[in-house]
């Protein structure tokens, strides 16, 4: 008997060669039909695991230009985007607060302050989590978070005689604050750069969706998701009284790491650095008055960009001291970062300039422009329904890529800002709760065997609609007046 990754991956075989033989539909070009074909295949490849997901990112390289979609060369430029290397960054400055361990010295900084009842502790790890979530990787985040729930955990175990709820609530609180942290910056989640990318690939005359301006989106999210969920989880697994009665655990942790060394400190101040260049490069508009960023006092708007920041802070890591003999970061522990991630980004963005190379976006939004004759509400609640409940069951990156290029041909197809399309669908495609291959953060949790599939299913589908309803209210009435979007056309999209 066939397993599913070997019907994956005959199934996208059959399907890639039916499309690519059969004539193409009217008004569509071959070249469109062909990256279709293309983009079909990766899909069924990355919902089946047929291959890793990361190798098949790599399908644009080899078949983009054997079907004439694009050249080698315009293809392979795709993997070395701005924001690709944004997020390379990003991973290396990542992995230098855990080779430093300064990750374990801000969480347990920021638990310690919350005191030790149950209700505080999760909120506390939650807290931390999703704050670390915001400036790296939220599967970083839930992997550096995941010894301390464990050690809290094994602590009330001890004292419990057995698992309890709380191990429950705990692990099921890292991984959805990794989530909902990921969306507050740009760099937190890969769906956000995709977006990035995906916008200046479709649209090169649109206004750059900077570091700061991201804030406007995704802090409403997550400072309302946040405490919101906090409270679910803990009324879903009726969390109550106090850790134990022995309540030293974190106090015991955090003498027992000692003054900051030097390292931490060196990767404390380019952490904060990095945060400066990305906040103020662009300066601040309130009314009348302008107040001016770096890159604008220096004379080089036009030449940086945040992955400039990125890049900067992540050489000076490999140049400052930890100690005499080693520096901040090594390039074996370099080495480590998950490139594989990197490659999905860059195979999106590729899939993405096929789509509007081709024509193939221009066909897909007049194919599908129906759906703009409903209220703008109700096309807001589908879009998010069905990327929500699709990340369940792939990639969120891979969600992303698919998806993004084709409502932006539907929102241009309609006469609409494209943008109150995609925003959307990026932030539904990381809210994945309920089974552990549809985010990052779930497959690391699900990973300890602390939660099941069962625990996570019940209070995911819950939670899931939960989100679907706050995040509806929180995008339709504060963050799309907040950015001030046209809800037609803009000149930049036409």
């Amino acid at each position: 008997m066939l397993s599913k990754k070997y019907i994956g991956l005959l199934s996208g075989i059959i399907v890639f060669l039916g499309v690519v033989l059969l004539p193409e539909p009217g008004g569509m070009s071959v070249a469109a039909k062909n990256a279709a074909a293309v983009v079909l295949l990766m899909t069924i490849w990355w919902i089946t695991a047929a291959i890793p997901i990361y190798a098949t990112a790599f399908l644009p390289l080899a078949l983009f230009p054997l079907l004439k979609v694009l050249p080698a060369g315009e293809t392979a430029v795709n993997y070395g985007h701005n924001y690709v290397l944004m997020m390379l960054a990003g991973f290396i400055l990542a992995k230098a607060i855990e080779t430093q361990n300064l990750h374990k010295r801000i969480a347990l900084i920021l638990i310690n302050a919350f005191g030790t009842s149950r209700k505080k502790i999760i909120l506390s790890i939650m807290m931390a989590t999703a704050f670390m979530s915001m400036w790296i990787s939220n599967v970083t985040a839930a992997l550096l978070m995941l010894p301390i729930s464990l050690a809290i955990i094994m602590k009330e175990e001890t004292e419990t005689s057995g698992r309890s709820s709380f191990s429950k609530a705990l692990m099921l609180g890292v991984a959805y604050s990794a989530t909902i942290g990921g969306v507050g910056t740009i760099i937190g989640s890969p769906t956000n750069l995709i977006l990035l990318g995906v916008m200046e690939k479709l649209f090169p005359a649109s206004p750059p969706i900077t570091f700061f301006s991201w804030l406007k989106i995704g802090l409403p999210v997550m400072i309302i998701l946040l405490p919101v969920t906090w409270y679910f989880l803990t009324k879903h697994f009726r969390i109550s009284g106090n850790l134990s009665e022995d309540q030293t655990i974190i106090k015991e942790e955090l003498k027992a790491l000692g003054k900051m060394s030097h390292g931490e400190k060196g990767v404390m101040y380019v952490f904060l650095l990095a945060i400066f260049g990305w906040v103020f490069r662009e300066g601040f508009v309130f009314g009348e008055t302008v107040i001016p960023g770096w890159g604008t006092l220096l004379g080089l708007n036009e030449y940086v960009h945040d992955s400039t920041v990125a890049m900067v802070c992540a050489l000076l890591l490999f140049i400052l001291p930890a100690d005499k003999d080693k520096r901040l970061m090594d390039w074996k522990s370099a080495s480590q970062i998950p490139w594989g991630v990197v490659m999905i980004v860059g195979g999106g963005y590729a899939v993405a300039e096929g789509f509007k190379v081709t024509g193939l976006a221009e066909w897909l939004g007049n194919s599908l422009v129906f759906i703009n004759a409903l209220p703008s509400l109700i096309v807001l609640i589908i879009v998010l329904t069905f990327i929500m409940f699709l990340t369940e069951v792939n990639s969120n990156t891979a969600t992303a890529n698919i998806f993004l290029p084709v409502l932006a041909s539907l929102a241009v197809a309609g006469n609409t800002n494209p943008l109150l399309l995609m925003i959307p669908a990026t932030l539904a495609a990381s809210f994945s709760f309920m089974l552990p291959a549809g985010t990052g953060p779930n497959t690391v949790i699900f990973a300890s065997e602390r939660i099941s599939i069962v625990d996570m299913a019940k209070c995911g589908l819950w939670l899931k609609f939960i989100t679907l309803v706050l995040l509806t209210i929180i995008l339709y009435f504060i963050v799309m007046p907040w950015l001030n979007l046209e809800t037609t056309l803009p000149e930049w999209a036409k």
